[in-house]
């Protein structure tokens, strides 16, 4: 099954917090939050969400005042984003296409965000490349994704999908999980200085994410496009 057939079929359930996404709504505010924290005013800004899915980062952005663009390949995502986003009095330029299609038509950002989408991608170098020409000089490059460590297989693979059924069996492929230090090389060939990563761990007794110093399983962080 390819990763955009995997997220087809969430449907309508994007916007179930007991649903199939249920862990990422136990982690958007955090990650929102500490996004926010690396920005300062958003507003009036220019933000592409790269595999937006069906919107939560989305419309938290949208919330303050951010130009939004939402893309990705599943055209099941972008249609319950758009449903939503309407029903929530939202303006969001959902898109159900691939990055290169912004390129193609010259488009550039304030702000890229590639969150919980890079372990899912086929190509990462082609993935960082591409989501890299987006940003402008001097913007943020803002990313969250999950560590290639035998601790990740075990919590986000096993544990998550088998036992907590956090997320449907198969979502992840360890496979595709990313070393913080190859994140960090690949965007610093495509002009992105790393500026902080933190982890994000699970805290079971109070069934909750925190910001941590540990990145052996999830880890955010952002860069800055360095001006040529």
């Amino acid at each position: 099954m390819s990763e955009t057939e995997k997220f087809n079929k969430y449907g309508r359930d994007w916007w179930n917090p007991e649903g199939g996404m249920f862990a990422l709504h136990m982690i958007n505010k955090l990650r929102f939050d500490y996004f926010i924290s690396t920005l300062g005013d958003v507003s009036g800004r220019s933000i592409v969400d790269i595999g937006c899915g069906g919107g939560l980062l989305s419309e938290e952005f949208a919330k303050r005042g951010v130009r939004v663009t939402g893309i990705d390949l599943s055209p099941t995502a972008i249609d319950a984003a758009r449903e939503h986003a309407e029903k929530s009095g939202l303006s969001i330029d959902y898109r159900n296409c691939a990055i290169k299609e912004l390129i193609d038509k010259g488009e550039s950002f304030d702000i890229v965000i590639c969150a919980e989408m890079l372990e899912h991608v086929d190509d990462l170098k082609s993935t960082i490349r591409e989501s890299a020409a987006l940003l402008r000089n001097g913007g943020h490059y803002l990313f969250e994704t999950i560590n290639k460590t035998l601790k990740a297989k075990f919590l986000a693979v096993f544990m998550a999908e088998n036992v907590l059924n956090f997320v449907a069996r198969g979502t992840h492929d360890y496979n595709k999980f990313i070393k913080p230090s190859t994140l960090v090389n690949m965007l610093r060939e495509n002009g992105i200085g790393v500026k902080e990563i933190k982890g994000m761990s699970f805290d079971i007794l109070n069934r909750e994410f925190r910001m941590s110093n540990s990145t052996d399983v999830n880890y955010i962080g952002y860069g800055v496009k360095e001006n040529k």
